[in-house]
């Protein structure tokens, strides 16, 4: 199946799920299993395709370029995130969201509490790394790739053989993820049915505005922020790179998973020109600690719930949602619905009852969709832009072309 046809089978899945679910309703609940098969079906490759791909980018990178490329890729990261949150309070407050909402008969939930800041450094590092890779932590394996690909890279010929076997195992990975694509429209058509049949007009039309609300935020970020960083800084054009990458994007808000949609992103961002070694590099830590989308969500939702409550936020209050709302996105993990759980530390630094986190719950899907196509976004940005200042071959065709320089006028 041509990579072209293969885009247009997958967008063609999302359309006639749509379709499907309003059809069926509730009873779209049968396609999910089709649709979790496909998710499961990506994270099959996450811990693989992380390690092997990291760990050799690290030792192929090695030194003051390693260092080089973390300074500018985490500058960014924490850059794009100020802004998500940013827009995200902006749009919040100019459409006074959540204003004489009434709550009725609230639903009492016990959401699961983050763990405070100083454990999820201390998580980091794993005492097991075998554990660590059979529960899937993205960060642990992260740490250990990065650790072991240093290594690597200053044993030099005497790992070379090591070197060459995990390179194997990242090639190797690679055509499993073409091969999982095969399935990738049934997988998309099957997500997007259910979630239309199960979360439609009754449970959306009260919520209406908050939705758009994110999603207009979302866009903004893409449009503005993330375009305005590949043209004056990467020399990227905006649009062109975007349609380039627009399978993980797809995939990314049908899945809503960040991790699970790595092995397209990995592969997109090569095709348009991004070295192994960068996107190795980049990607899998920008998977597990660059949520721009989660950080704007959370921070509509935030002032969403304060204002139902009645809560008034001061000047303090907002940087203090500001600083807590990167914080958490950073902590939230890349799956399904993990920004819901995160949103209780932003809400518990604002004194907003927790007990909101059952108005948010029943359109955290529609939401989750969009935050997380930004965070997928987001990655692929900043390996572009990586690897524009560190002078790789991106793909001719992105480049913005700028006129020669006029020849020198003769004395």
């Amino acid at each position: 199946m041509k990579r072209q046809r293969l885009v247009l089978y997958i967008f063609l899945g999302f359309l006639l799920g749509i379709v499907a679910g309003l059809i069926l309703g509730p009873k779209a609940e049968w396609l999910k299993p089709f649709g979790t098969f496909f998710i499961r079906l990506l994270s099959m490759l996450v811990v693989p395709l992380i390690f092997s791909t990291l760990a050799t980018g690290v030792a192929g990178v090695g030194g003051i370029k390693l260092g080089r490329m973390m300074l500018k890729t985490f500058i960014y990261y924490y850059a794009t995130a100020i802004c998500s949150v940013i827009i995200g309070l902006l749009l919040a407050n100019a459409f006074n969201l959540g204003v004489g909402l009434t709550l009725g008969e609230l639903a009492k939930v016990e959401p699961k509490l983050p763990p405070p800041f100083s454990q999820i450094v201390l998580e980091l590092v794993p005492t097991n790394v075998v554990d660590a890779a059979a529960r899937g932590n993205a960060l642990q394996i992260i740490f250990f790739a990065i650790v072991f690909g240093v290594a690597m890279g200053m044993a030099g010929q005497a790992a070379d053989p090591i070197k060459k076997a995990i390179e194997g195992l990242a090639e190797a990975m690679y055509r499993v993820v073409d091969i999982v694509l095969y399935y990738a429209p049934v997988g998309v058509f099957a997500l997007i049915a259910w979630t239309v049949g199960n979360f439609g007009a009754k449970v959306l039309a009260p919520f209406a505005l908050l939705i758009f609300v994110v999603y207009l935020g979302c866009i903004l970020q893409v449009g503005i922020v993330y375009s305005a960083f590949l043209r004056f800084i990467g020399g990227i054009r905006p649009l062109r790179y975007l349609y380039r990458i627009r399978e993980a994007a797809l995939v990314a808000f049908t899945t809503c998973s960040s991790s699970g949609t790595l092995p397209v992103t990995m592969r997109v961002v090569q095709e348009a020109g991004v070295s192994k070694a960068t996107a190795g590099f980049v990607l899998p830590m920008g998977a597990t600690v660059n949520m721009d989308g989660t950080g704007l969500y959370q921070a509509v939702c935030a002032v969403f719930l304060a204002n139902a409550f009645g809560v008034h936020l001061g000047l303090s209050q907002y940087v203090l949602l500001a600083v807590t709302a990167i914080l958490a996105s950073i902590g939230t993990a890349g799956v399904p619905g993990a920004g819901l759980i995160m949103l209780t530390m932003v809400l518990s630094a604002i004194g907003v009852p927790l007990e909101g986190l059952a108005l948010i719950a029943g359109i955290d899907r529609v939401l989750d969709m969009a935050r997380t196509c930004v965070n997928v976004v987001d990655d692929t940005v900043a390996a572009a832009l990586v690897a524009a200042t560190e002078r790789e071959d991106v793909d001719p065709d992105l480049l913005v072309r700028r006129a020669p320089a006029a020849p020198a006028a003769r004395a």
